[in-house]
């Protein structure tokens, strides 16, 4: 399908194999329970493992990290071989389902990590216009998925042909494949790489690093906003206000950690790249890709706010002085959201969908883009401005120039 075709909202397939998940770590109040979603393949189609023609998930037991848990380099390569210890692959129930698992288990570990990469998949192949290849190494066909790797650590992280999961703090009843956030993190990964090509070596391999970095929490922030449950807690605990300090704002916290993420994420709405400056000499391509993130952050959020004005529901002065309040600054802006978010909560969540979708499909024909520019934060930032004139007829052009400005990210205007 060609992108100019893509339809600007994704929906889930009611018909489709139904799996469970959790949205969010279960530590996180409001989503200690598992939810239920389908993903789109015919109940009975997706064989156990679970595998279908794309990816499977190998249970591998005490397995060794593919790459090295301090330089990042690899030690061996998929797929895993058959002669290796791993446990029995999970099969569907009687009706081709697997909401059956019981959470707490490797089973249901193995299954929750599938569905979370399907959903992703789906998701940005929606917005992409088309079906991404997960693999490139002669030989293997299928993209690998290892929930479980002690030795990993507490981190996860993508490869050539594989996903590998690691543990919350080293704690093995915090398994970071049940997590969509960090699933949907690594995923991106795997589909930045594929849309805007391999990072080059040389100058411009660390901004590139950095910018993936950005880019794969933006591909999570999407993806956890097509859960009603994530937007119905979003609404709830900031009543409408997004610039603030919530769970959107903290997507991708584990990767630093969660002691000086939760920090990290209260300042990082307005590092600029002065700020960060000497996070590129020390090679720290996650406070590098602060601004980026940032800028990109404050987008979706004056798109929300945008659509919230169209609809009626806030004063085009309210958001005006939003955009403007820091997170724990103004109380009048505030109850301002407050009073309105009271008034018509199933409207903010409305807004907010529109919102996801119109950002959706700017960072995907930029990243569309990028694969011929090149990968500058400016590069990417000016793609990002021509996708709006090519989707929206620049509606929201300014938005997009102001939260760069920012950041003192250049945006050039009818760039080739």
């Amino acid at each position: 399908m060609p992108p100019a075709a893509v339809s600007r909202w994704f929906r889930f397939n009611e018909n489709g194999t139904r799996f469970l998940i959790y949205l969010q770590s279960r530590t996180v109040p409001g989503f200690e329970l598992p939810r239920l979603v389908r993903v789109n393949s015919r109940p009975g189609t997706i064989r156990p493992g679970p595998e279908d023609r794309r990816m499977y998930v190998v249970d591998a037991i005490r397995k060794a990290p593919y790459r090295d848990a301090f330089t990042g380099d690899y030690i061996w390569h998929p797929p895993y071989p058959k002669t290796k210890l791993r446990d029995a692959p999970v099969f569907p129930g009687p009706e081709g389902h697997f909401d059956y698992l019981q959470p707490g288990t490797r089973r249901f570990s193995a299954a929750a990590v599938y569905a979370s990469v399907r959903c992703v998949l789906e998701i940005w192949e929606h917005f992409l216009g088309r079906r991404l290849p997960l693999v490139r190494e002669r030989g293997q066909r299928k993209l690998e998925i290892i929930p479980q790797v002690t030795a990993v650590g507490d981190t996860a992280w993508s490869g050539e042909g594989f996903l590998e999961f690691g543990f919350a703090h080293r704690d093995p009843p915090q398994p970071y494949c049940e997590n969509l956030d960090v699933v949907a993190h690594e995923v991106g990964h795997i589909i930045l790489k594929r849309v805007i090509g391999a990072a080059p070596e040389g100058r411009l391999e660390f901004e590139r690093r950095s910018h993936d970095e950005a880019g794969a929490d933006l591909v999570s922030l999407v993806s956890i906003l097509h859960f009603d449950r994530v937007i119905a807690a979003v609404l709830d605990q900031t009543r409408g206000k997004l610039f603030s300090v919530n769970i959107l704002s903290q997507i991708g916290e584990y990767r630093l950690g969660q002691s000086g993420r939760r920090a990290s994420r209260l300042t990082f709405h307005h590092r600029t790249m002065r700020a960060v400056a000497r996070a590129r000499k020390r090679q720290d391509k996650y406070t590098y890709a602060q601004p980026l993130l940032g800028a990109a952050f404050d987008i979706l959020v004056e798109i929300y706010e945008a659509h919230l004005v169209r609809r009626g529901l806030i004063s085009r002065d309210l958001a005006d002085r939003s955009t403007e309040a820091a997170a724990t600054a103004q109380p009048a802006i505030r109850r301002g959201f407050a009073a309105r978010f009271k008034e018509n909560p199933d409207g903010f969540a409305d807004a907010l969908r529109d919102a996801t979708a119109d950002f959706a499909r700017l960072l995907a024909r930029a990243w569309r883009k990028s694969r011929r520019t090149g990968v500058t934060f400016s590069r990417v930032a000016s793609n990002i401005f021509a996708a709006d004139v090519s989707l929206n007829r620049g509606r929201y052009g300014p938005i997009i120039r102001r939260a760069f400005a920012r950041r003192r990210i250049t945006v050039r205007v009818g760039r080739p």
